[in-house]
């Protein structure tokens, strides 16, 4: 029976016979996938340190689906580009997240930036370091973090950055 389901995390709704194990949109993991009439989305009062963090970390997200955006168009194979595609519209997803949790209106994310190397094997290193970079942020932003779901949110985000980073480990 098909069931309607949405991620704790971006708030996106999934439709299927049986909860996904990853949000097909942000990428959380299943336990941040509930029946869509178990969650709302919370009201959040930021403290002016995890706001400083959450703009950090928009920028962040926003400069990697650019850069991913770009990979995604100079991949020398199939595979490379669609990994490049989804991982820049997963990082799209990440910067809408944090755009709710500002309450403010979201950046343009640019499909066109010339913000890649013309060689794959750069790109596949540059991904690495742009998840490791994200994954060393998140970490400090979440230790710094008072508000419950800014945690939830920091926390959920790291592990899929880390799911980024092991499609890339040994790659280049």
């Amino acid at each position: 029976m098909v069931k309607v389901y949405r991620c704790k995390i971006c708030g996106e709704g999934y439709i299927g016979d049986s909860s996904p194990t990853h949000c097909p949109f942000c990428g959380a993991h299943e336990e941040h996938i509930v029946p869509a009439g178990d969650w709302s989305w919370p009201e959040v009062e930021l403290t002016e340190v995890s706001r400083k963090n959450l703009v950090a970390a928009l920028e962040l997200e926003v400069s990697n689906s650019e850069f991913y955006f770009c990979a995604a168009r100079k991949a020398s194979n199939e595979a490379d580009q669609v990994m490049f595609k989804r991982l820049a519209k997963v990082e799209r997803e990440h910067a809408d997240t944090i755009v709710k949790l500002l309450k403010i209106d979201g950046p343009d994310i640019s499909k066109n930036k010339d913000e890649c190397s013309k060689e794959n094997s750069n790109n596949l290193r540059e991904s690495n370091e742009r998840e490791t970079n994200a994954i060393q942020h998140y970490t400090q932003f979440l230790a710094l973090a008072t508000e419950e779901r800014v945690r939830e949110v920091f926390s959920a985000i790291i592990e899929i950055e880390k799911d980024h980073l092991s499609l890339t480990d040994g790659r280049f």
